[in-house]
């Protein structure tokens, strides 16, 4: 059977892996294990490859897994898709990424499948937290340990008299002197906080915005991650009847106690207002990006470069986050020092009491490690594995963008059909190892050859077809006729293996687009009955096809 990796490469990439993967083959209306890692082993306790998804999965849970392999086939690109919702009962939440591949004519599908539970939670917890937080009529405010306000709720807006706009990302010691003295017996207590330290309740008056003065319960909690208090979460409840004080603290305690850990930030979080504005950015950020939390704080998420994410990823991400809903995928952005990372994002759009959205919440997880296997995976597949050099799957799909280029432009593109004279005697004489470096040789004299946006691909033993874009019909034979003799120029030169010096020569075959077809294979075709003749004819010799 016909596949786009052997078992060896799947092997090498996922053998380690500690998500199950399967490389499924389509057959009909099911799909057939092709590859499965020694995860899977674990988890079904029996052999998989060679049977179909029926053989190993409830029907029910058969259907939906072959109606999001489907989606990927028809949609040509990654798809991910859960088996759980948030809030459900679940014990253990997965989710699966999917990518389609086509292959002579065969649709494969690689799923790689991975427990997402500690996730979910942070994402329920978030969602809870801030359902509390808005939906509630207690003002609440929230504080960073630099004494920054970061967020308060419409009803701390309300109560007293001021705007989110005015207060938010304002220090204590930029407040005015009239504000500073209504936090001045707040901070003053902030300032005796420990790492281990629990909520703390104090009454105070405060005067609220229609000018009378009430006694309010003040409910200040830390919020820790790994020792170290990072922010304040300040709830007021306003008193009036002094009987009940000591059942609502209680009742407040409770509630920050249980929801305090959507705070306790396992992942990498940002949030930004409805402008775009960055509000906040925990410490995970700096570890993972080597932006400082400050360097980020005020910037608008979309001008802020690649350092988070990138203003087209930011477009789409808007038109699924302004409908309400969570966005969920993987961005590749770039670190301060211009390294290459990959996250896999959820984008939460945070709701007021009136159902409109006020803020977006992501939480980020860096997946770097597995895009990098995926990456391999990809150049392997459409790559020589002893040359580097591109294969004929490459050559096809750039083809079709050198043709619309070509047409755009009114040019040609020339097909090289290039073969090595008398490699075989290469292998004869020093053994196959010395064959194989001098194919690598072979190839690079070829690739240096050529500009960087011509194409070269080996296509088999000593075989290679060259892609000449650009031609100027008028000067198409000319065009070739110097790339040909460069390259020449270039195999005589030659190289070294092991002291053994080796000068080849080349013979060509070649046909041109559109002159002489549309069609890629016709075309290889083409250029192929044109190398016939050329090796027919002595080495060193090089055609261009005519019709017969």
């Amino acid at each position: 059977m016909p596949m786009p990796f052997t078992m060896d490469q799947l092997g090498l990439l996922y053998g380690k892996a500690k998500d199950p993967v399967y490389f499924m083959k389509q057959n009909g209306d099911t799909f057939d294990y092709v590859y499965v890692n020694p995860v899977c082993f674990a988890v079904f306790k029996k052999e998989l490859i060679g049977t179909a998804l029926e053989d190993s999965m409830p029907p029910d849970l058969t259907r939906e897994i072959k109606k999001q392999y489907l989606i990927a086939l028809k949609t040509g690109e990654k798809h991910i898709y859960r088996d759980y919702s948030l809030f459900s009962d679940l014990d253990t939440a997965m989710e699966t990424e999917l990518t389609p591949i086509e292959f002579e004519g065969q649709k494969f599908v690689l799923a790689i499948t991975k427990n997402v539970t500690a996730q979910k939670k942070i994402e329920e917890d978030y969602l809870f937290y801030e359902s509390l937080v808005q939906n509630s009529v207690d003002p609440m405010i929230m504080i960073s340990a630099e004494y920054m306000i970061i967020d308060l709720n419409p009803a701390y807006e309300k109560t007293f008299g001021v705007t989110k706009d005015e207060w938010v990302n304002r220090f204590y010691r930029d407040l005015p002197d009239k504000q500073k003295q209504l936090f001045k017996a707040g901070k003053s207590l902030l300032e005796k906080f420990e790492p281990d330290s629990r909520s703390t309740s104090v009454i105070m008056k405060r005067q609220k915005q229609d000018g009378t003065e009430a006694k309010f319960s003040v409910s200040y909690s830390p919020i820790n991650e790994n020792g170290i208090i990072r922010a304040f979460h300040v709830v007021f409840r306003e008193l009036t009847n002094e009987l009940l004080l000591k059942n609502e603290l209680k009742k407040t305690e409770n509630i920050l106690e249980s929801y305090k850990d959507a705070l306790n930030y396992a992942a990498l979080v940002a949030i930004w207002n409805l402008s775009g504005t960055i509000e906040f950015v925990n410490d995970n950020f700096n570890e993972l990006t080597g932006y400082k939390p400050e360097e980020l704080i005020g910037s608008n998420i979309s001008n802020i470069g690649k350092a988070v994410i990138s203003t087209e990823e930011y477009e789409k991400i808007r038109e699924v986050i302004w409908q309400g809903t969570i966005w969920r995928g993987q961005v590749k952005s770039l670190k301060k020092n211009g390294e290459k990372f990959w996250v896999d994002a959820t984008i939460i759009p945070l709701m007021d009491v009136d159902g409109e959205i006020y803020q977006v919440l992501s939480i980020l997880f860096d997946v770097t490690e597995q895009k990098q296997l995926e990456e391999q995976l990809h150049f392997m597949a459409y790559h020589d594995s002893l040359t580097n050099l591109p294969n004929r799957r490459l050559m096809v799909r750039q083809f079709q963008m050198m043709k619309t280029q070509a047409e755009t432009k009114g040019e040609h593109i020339a097909l090289l059909y290039m073969d090595g004279d008398d490699f075989k005697s290469i292998n004869d004489q020093f053994g196959h190892d010395v064959g194989d470096e001098f194919i690598y040789h072979f190839g690079q004299a070829i690739k240096n050859s050529v500009r960087k946006h011509d194409m070269v691909a080996r296509v088999g033993g000593d075989e290679f077809l060259v892609a000449l874009c650009g031609i100027v019909p008028e000067e198409s034979q000319l065009h070739i006729e110097k790339v040909i003799n460069r390259i020449n120029q270039t195999l005589v030169e030659g190289w070294e293996i092991d002291g053994y010096r080796f000068s080849p020569t080349s013979s060509a075959g070649v046909s041109v687009y559109p002159v002489h077809g549309h069609d890629f294979d016709d075309l290889v075709k083409k250029a192929d009955a044109a190398l016939y003749l050329a090796k027919s004819n002595g080495k060193g010799k090089s055609y261009l096809y005519t019709a017969p």
